[in-house]
């Protein structure tokens, strides 16, 4: 559902970055990073998915907030 609400988007809602992206993406995050489930959840199967989530990955706020000192948080 979400692979094809991205197709033709940059984002869910569409151009625009907004709250639904920044409480989704995390989500995909901890899929892939925190619990490495990107094979049980097949996440290379949806390419909207993956490019929308590597845009979100690059936004300089994202790598401010991944790179906290401390935590061990994965990209």
């Amino acid at each position: 559902m979400l692979n094809g609400r991205l197709a033709g988007r940059s984002w869910i809602m569409g151009d625009a970055y907004t709250i639904a992206d920044m409480a989704t993406f995390p989500w995909v995050r901890n899929l892939v990073g925190f619990y490495e489930a990107s094979d049980l959840v097949g996440i290379t199967d949806f390419p909207h998915v993956m490019r929308a989530f590597n845009a979100f990955l690059e936004r300089p706020a994202v790598v401010k907030a991944i790179d906290i000192p401390g935590l061990r948080l994965r990209r």
